[in-house]
């Protein structure tokens, strides 16, 4: 907050859900597990995907929505049904201001949505208008059209909504978690009958 009232790009450590502990209260099916909501209970999770063989994180979701079943209208049940929508797309040229004017238009006036992607899957236009007209209940946004974000920018005056610096994997644990990484990457790599890794960059799409 600090960061918006002097209109700086300050980056900072963030805390961490994953690993602490954490109480819910639910009752029936409310209760099963959603590993997609940090393994607590009562969240009930929809996902909107483009096809393909492999898509890992489909198991995660109660629901998942596919672009080509019919079109525009897949992505705007998954906005229209969530309390909370949140957008960690790439930045493509097919992904280009994704989540706009149709889509929070779609959303329930208690909604609140998130983006931890690129900046440029956002029309920020569109979404400044529903904040400042009170149409969606709020919004964080950590990753921005243009970064650092412009002190001229009217993001920063929006009311109900809450920004962070491009930060959101800035955490304590971050670099042992890479570095943990990278280690499982070199053992495969050096072992023998290696054939490579299980997750690769396509450079056809960008991701």
């Amino acid at each position: 907050q600090a960061n918006r009232v002097s209109r700086t790009w300050d980056k900072f450590t963030m805390g961490e859900l994953h690993g602490q502990p954490s109480a819910s209260s639910a009752s029936g099916t409310s209760r099963r597990p959603q590993p997609a909501c940090a393994g607590h209970s009562g969240c009930a999770s929809s996902r909107s995907a483009t096809p393909g063989a492999d898509r890992p994180g489909d198991e995660l979701a109660d629901e998942v929505q596919y672009s080509c079943d019919d079109g525009a209208d897949a992505k705007l049940r998954v906005f229209g049904a969530a309390d909370y929508v949140v957008c960690s797309l790439p930045g493509t040229p097919g992904t280009y201001h994704a989540c706009g004017a149709a889509e929070f238009a779609a959303m329930k006036a208690s909604g609140v949505f998130v983006s931890i992607g690129r900046g440029s899957c956002v029309d920020e236009a569109a979404l400044i208008e529903v904040l400042r007209s009170g149409k969606i209940a709020g919004a964080a946004l950590d990753v921005f059209e243009k970064e650092p974000l412009p002190p001229e920018s009217p993001l920063w005056d929006c009311d109900r909504l809450l920004l962070s610096p491009h930060n959101a994997d800035l955490t304590e644990t971050y670099m042992a978690m890479a570095w943990g990484s990278f280690l499982e990457k070199l053992a495969a790599y050096t072992s023998p009958g290696f054939s490579g890794f299980s997750s690769v960059v396509d450079k056809a799409k960008g991701y």
